[in-house]
Order: C-alpha cells, then structure tokens, then sequence
C-alpha cells in the first residue's frame, strides 16, 4: 500500500503544477487502505486539458509503482482505474478532448472506446516512465509512509525534495509547456517499462 500511494504521489508532484499534495497515508479509511489527498492550489470551477491528463497520470500512478516494485498490480487499483476511465470518458464525450468535436456516450461508441482506451494506455506509459525515472523518490515516500504512517503537507514535499537533492536533482516536474529551466523532462515512450 505504501509503494502504491508513493506512486501517486510521486506523479502529482511531477505532472501536478497548481495542485497541492495535502495528505499522503497508510492508514484505513473507511474502504481505503491509503489514499493521497490533493487539490487545486486556487480553486476553479474548470480545467485545461493539459490538468485533466496530469489528473489521469497521477491515478494511474499506483498501478505504475506497483509494476515496477512488485512487477504485478493489486486489486487497490480498481478505484483508481475507474477514476482515470471516468475522466477520460468525458474529455472524449463530452468535452471535444478526443479528436471529435460531437458530444457523445463515448463508452456505448465502439469508436469512443478506443480512443479511451489508447489514451488510457498513454497516460499509464506516461506514469510508468516517470516513475522508473524516479524510483528514488518513490522509495523515500514508501519509507516515510511505512516509518509514520501519514505524511501531511509539507512533510510530502521535503521527502520529495530531499530524495531529489540526494539524486543531484533539482527540480524535475513537468511542467505546462515544457521542462523548468536549464532542465529536460524524461522522455516518454509507448515502449515497455525497464524493469529492475
């Protein structure tokens, strides 16, 4: 569970530009085992297409960290799928996110399915080359996890902060329109994941 929700985190960090990490836990709530709670930094009532698939990413995160930790996924990722199909369902339907300007079921469409399902597959490459890419942070925030059991603000982004320093990085989010400054953004690739 603490490899997974370190998955998400660690994707939010990367893809997530206006968004805060507020809680990153272990502990049972409810019907989840671990969550990672975060949110608009300014609240909006709309969202770019651009923050719409770093949202897809970060869902997909979990599944990515469980593959390349475990090179298998758990049921936990049920929810997290559903939340990544949902989101794409209406960026293809209902949004014109999909290459079709109709507004349409795109579930029900055979086409619409597709589409769906290749940009599915995109962001979970996405997530997973990331990840790969940053396996240091991931492993930091799954020990802080298994140490405190909740990580809360803050306390999210120094773990990140101190595993990149650690790594020689600065800062390696990707960000809206390119890498920050004097930095490149891991290439990203359909190909399949390394696995170590």
């Amino acid at each position: 569970i603490a490899t997974h929700e370190a998955g998400h985190a660690t994707v939010a960090h990367l893809v997530g530009v206006g968004r805060k990490l507020e809680v990153l836990s272990v502990i049972k709530r409810k019907a989840a085992l671990g969550l990672l709670a975060h949110s608009d930094i300014e609240e909006r009532y709309m969202k770019t297409k651009t923050e719409l698939e770093a949202l897809v990413r970060i869902s997909f995160g979990g599944m990515a960290a469980e593959e390349l930790f475990f090179g298998d996924t758990s049921s936990g990722v049920g929810g997290d799928l559903e939340t990544a199909t949902a989101i794409v369902s209406q960026m293809v339907g209902q949004m014109g996110m999909g290459g079709s300007l109709r507004s349409y079921d795109a579930m029900a469409d055979k086409e619409g399915r597709a589409v769906i399902e290749s940009k599915l597959a995109e962001a979970k490459a996405d997530a997973t080359e990331m990840l790969d890419a940053h396996r240091h942070v991931v492993e930091a925030l799954r020990d802080a996890l298994l140490d405190r059991k909740e990580l809360i603000a803050d306390e999210i982004t120094d773990v990140i902060e101190k595993a990149e320093a650690a790594a020689g990085n600065i800062d390696l989010r990707v960000r809206a329109g390119g890498a920050p400054e004097g930095l490149r953004a891991p290439e990203v690739s359909n190909g399949p994941a390394r696995r170590g």
